[in-house]
């Protein structure tokens, strides 16, 4: 193996080194890992979290939102709808795809009956009391951090510890309180020293990657010259 060979296979190793950099460079799970901190307030509103997004169809904004809501605000002025369907044809056991309606700063339950062949769907009034029992979580069921959080105002949980990032409405003691993330940080663990920001991480990530293609580029052009020797 000649000179311009031996430089080519050094520059090859160190361009495959530099571009595999997300193995070693401060990977995720080895040299830190994030913590959260969540925060409780007491509340005495339904909030918007992904279980109300789900099921509470709010049919209050204008303008009207859909043809759905159009229907639902008739019924909710005490107008059921009803259907006369064919003898052959059924009605699904989860017929409404939401538990609750709000509409006119009002929550309703939907209903859907079948008196043989006729099918009427009408809205109960419910109390906003009502939908924000049902919507909650039991403060003694939460996890951990939740149950803390409500305790002492705030705490924080490791991101290991998390199966997602989310919003949580509790009840205790006939309070209703909102925990929810408010900030996050990277925290070293089995390294030793401080970890860098994101963006520093990203940063040399991305400079490595550079070096390493410009390394495998150069070694193409030693695994020439040497061809030319």
């Amino acid at each position: 193996m000649n000179r311009e060979n031996r430089r080519a296979v050094v520059l090859l190793v160190l361009g495959v080194a530099l571009l595999a950099n997300p193995l070693y460079l401060y990977p995720d799970g080895v040299s830190s890992e994030k913590t959260y901190t969540y925060e409780a307030s007491a509340v005495d509103y339904l909030p918007h979290t992904a279980d109300a997004f789900y099921r509470v169809k709010s049919c209050g904004w204008n303008p009207l939102q859909s043809a759905e809501c159009a229907s639902i605000i008739d019924m909710a002025r005490g107008d059921p709808v009803e259907l006369e369907l064919d003898p052959d044809r059924d009605v699904h056991p989860e017929f409404w795809s939401f538990d609750y309606v709000r509409t006119d700063g009002r929550y309703f339950e939907p209903n859907a009956t079948l008196d043989g062949r006729t099918l009427t769907l009408s809205l109960h009034p419910v109390s906003t009391e009502t939908v924000k029992r049902d919507l909650s979580e039991d403060l003694d069921e939460s996890p951990r951090y939740v149950r803390d959080a409500v305790r002492n105002g705030s705490s924080t949980v490791s991101g290991s510890e998390l199966y997602e990032t989310e919003t949580h409405y509790v009840e205790s003691e006939g309070r209703y309180y909102v925990v929810e993330p408010v900030e996050s940080e990277r925290v070293p663990t089995g390294w030793g020293w401080k970890t860098p920001s994101d963006a520093a991480i990203e940063a040399m990530r991305l400079a490595a990657w550079i070096g390493g293609v410009a390394c495998v580029w150069r070694a193409g052009e030693w695994t020439e010259r040497g061809r030319e020797q």
